[in-house]
């Protein structure tokens, strides 16, 4: 009969040990989690940073299928408002630009221009 008392014991520190593990394993992952959350946030940070820098990089950049008169004169070097206007008579005329070679079609715009402003047009 004694030894089944040591038994109960053993088995009650068995369940006592196993319970504080068990217990101690939610702490642990709690403690972890807010480290994640803290890089998530800096990487959503981070890549509302590289957003916003695109947007600023694009906004210097000139869509040739969608930009108006104003906006090609103001954006592009080389040009004013009549070869602006040639632009967008063109575009009207034969619809959109395939690639920025197309450009070229346009009456007085030169490879010069395109040179000059390549870095700036998008399609």
């Amino acid at each position: 009969m004694k030894w089944m008392k040591v038994f109960k014991q053993g088995l009650n520190c068995i369940l006592v040990i196993f319970t504080l593990f068990a217990y101690s394993q939610p702490v642990i992952a709690k403690k972890v989690e807010p480290e994640k959350q803290v890089m998530s946030v800096n990487s959503k940070k981070s890549v509302e940073k590289q957003t916003e820098q695109q947007k600023v990089l694009d906004s210097n950049k000139v869509n040739i299928n969608q930009a108006g008169i104003e906006e090609l004169a103001e954006k592009l070097n080389g040009i004013g408002i009549q070869k602006a206007k040639a632009i967008v008579e063109y575009r009207e005329k034969y619809g959109a630009f395939n690639s920025l070679e197309n450009i070229l079609e346009v009456s007085g715009i030169g490879p010069a221009f395109l040179e000059k402003n390549r870095d700036k047009l998008i399609l």
